[in-house]
């Protein structure tokens, strides 16, 4: 590794895991490593509630524990999130930033659509294995009341904002992300939908290592 700002830190989103990104972890450009840790709040283990400024901490602990000054934050759906509250809170650990299918301020119709649907619903349905249906629905609620509209201004990395276009709730809020961030670089994905580091991986892996070296030192 050329220095320590060449880590990349990979964030999943609900319903998946640091497993997820295993194909990107093996196919990071030569002077490249990665790692993908779970979303601190995404387990029952973790105590009650969740939040995002928790979480990002939690990835800067983890950036402390393994001696990394800056980092490479790459994050989808709730992962993005994370990202963008780590980019905004911690300006002097990034090196750049990476936005898969992410949000900048849900819709809160249909939030609040959303988590009626998850209340009626039986847990097995709602939840990942260590996760409560009483956990999810405090995880929908810290991402319903999320706004990064009047901080977006305040990240100054190098940014890539992705969106398959076949991703049509998170479209709008992909270009915010764009029109928001002074660096930034928006591209919108043919054909893909939402988790499509899984369904697509060629193609992500593809514009991910692109931009992975056009910052390479």
């Amino acid at each position: 590794m050329a220095s320590e700002a060449q880590t990349v830190v990979f964030l999943h989103g609900i319903g998946a895991g640091p497993g997820s990104w295993n194909t990107q972890i093996a196919a990071l450009p030569d002077g490249f490593t990665g790692f993908a840790p779970r979303i601190a709040g995404l387990a029952d283990a973790d105590g009650e509630g969740f939040s995002l400024t928790a979480a990002a901490a939690a990835v800067r602990n983890e950036l402390d524990r393994r001696s990394v000054g800056r980092a490479h934050l790459c994050g989808l759906s709730l992962g993005g999130m994370v990202a963008t509250r780590f980019a905004i809170d911690y300006p002097e650990r990034i090196a750049s930033l990476v936005l898969s299918g992410s949000q900048v301020h849900p819709n809160p119709t249909l939030m609040k659509v959303q988590n009626a649907v998850m209340r009626v619903l039986p847990a097995r349905l709602v939840a990942q294995p260590g996760l409560s249906k009483q956990q999810m629905l405090a995880v929908l609620r810290a991402v319903g009341e999320t706004d990064f509209r009047a901080e977006l201004s305040r990240i100054a990395a190098p940014t890539l904002v992705l969106c398959g276009l076949r991703d049509r709730p998170n479209l709008p809020a992909a270009r915010e992300l764009a029109g928001g961030i002074a660096a930034s670089e928006l591209q919108l994905v043919p054909g893909a939908g939402h988790e499509w580091n899984l369904h697509q991986p060629e193609e992500f892996n593809r514009r991910l290592r692109a931009f992975y070296m056009s910052k390479k030192r």
